[in-house]
């Protein structure tokens, strides 16, 4: 790696993921003068609490601290998760590299009656999705839950699950009444998605939340926890629904009554898709390209 970086010689270094790799590449920039960007994707420090080791989540905060203050400007991809960096202290330098969607992969066009119907799906049932690596930090445990009191609520719905991972075996023990699809990618992942008729996302670990824009875009209304990401993109109330994040009880009161009420369901699907008409990839990335620009002038005049 360093031989080809020295080759490429850069300008600047964008780092993406705290691993020991990017250690590394941050302090072979640091001394060469070359500044560094660090694009953050994820609440890294919210994982050891899924795995009843959330006594380790202040070292590990201290450690990406330490990591981000070593570069000269983060971007994160909301502007909830930018605030909860800087309440952090992670850095002094955090602007806001947010995601798109292709709207022409990702619409309403692409919903499926006969993929439904493969699957056991009937047209007239309303299917709650999930989709996204079936591991614990995604809120796995939130979601069934959360359905086990739709069904003993006696709510008509289905369940259908668009994902892999190393949790599928405990996620298809504990929801045997769903329907697992697996991993799907392009113009199958879209078909997916459309083909539903609600997302629920009960992460907290999301920082900006791609699957809800995809949803969105595919005229999905989305029930979500109130957390980072999410709450940059669901307007509650009216293109979804924000609860608190692991209050069963309000999840499940939120999707019952988009099973139990079309117009509901379609009125803020539609409100989600004109709002997924402002997340242009062209617009955003331009914002990451200014951020280049403006660390290497920057460091042109030994700021």
């Amino acid at each position: 790696m360093r031989r080809d970086l020295a080759e490429f010689a850069p300008n600047v270094v964008h780092v993406s993921s705290p691993d020991p790799a990017a250690h590394r590449v941050v302090s072979w920039a640091r001394a060469r003068g070359l500044p560094v960007l660090s694009s953050v994707h994820t609440r890294f420090d919210t994982y050891p609490r899924y795995y009843n080791m959330a006594w380790i989540e202040p070292l590990l905060t201290a450690l990406l601290r330490r990591f981000y203050r070593r570069c000269d400007a983060l971007v994160a991809p909301s502007e909830s998760f930018a605030q909860v960096l800087r309440d952090q202290r992670m850095n002094y330098d955090i602007s806001l590299w947010s995601r798109g969607v292709d709207r022409a992969l990702f619409n309403p066009q692409r919903r499926s009656g006969e993929w439904r119907a493969s699957l056991g799906l009937g047209e007239n049932e309303v299917v709650i999705g999930f989709l996204g690596r079936l591991v614990m930090e995604k809120g796995l445990d939130v979601f069934a839950d959360t359905i086990d009191e739709l069904v003993q609520r006696g709510v008509p719905h289905r369940v259908l699950v668009v994902g892999e991972g190393p949790a599928r075996g405990w996620f298809e023990a504990r929801l045997p009444q769903a329907v697992f699809a697996g991993f799907q990618g392009g113009a199958d992942l879209a078909r997916a998605v459309a083909s539903m008729d609600v997302l629920f996302n009960p992460s907290i670990t999301e920082t900006f939340g791609n699957v809800t824009l995809e949803a969105m875009a595919c005229g999905l209304p989305v029930v979500a926890a109130e957390a980072t990401g999410s709450e940059s993109l669901v307007d509650d109330g009216r293109s979804g629904r924000l609860v608190r994040p692991g209050a069963i009880h309000a999840f499940a009161e939120a999707l019952r009554h988009y099973c139990e009420n079309a117009e509901l369901r379609a009125a803020h699907g539609a409100a989600g898709a004109a709002r997924a008409a402002d997340f242009s990839w062209d617009r955003i990335n331009e914002a990451v390209a200014d951020t280049y620009l403006r660390l290497i002038r920057a460091r042109g005049r030994g700021a």
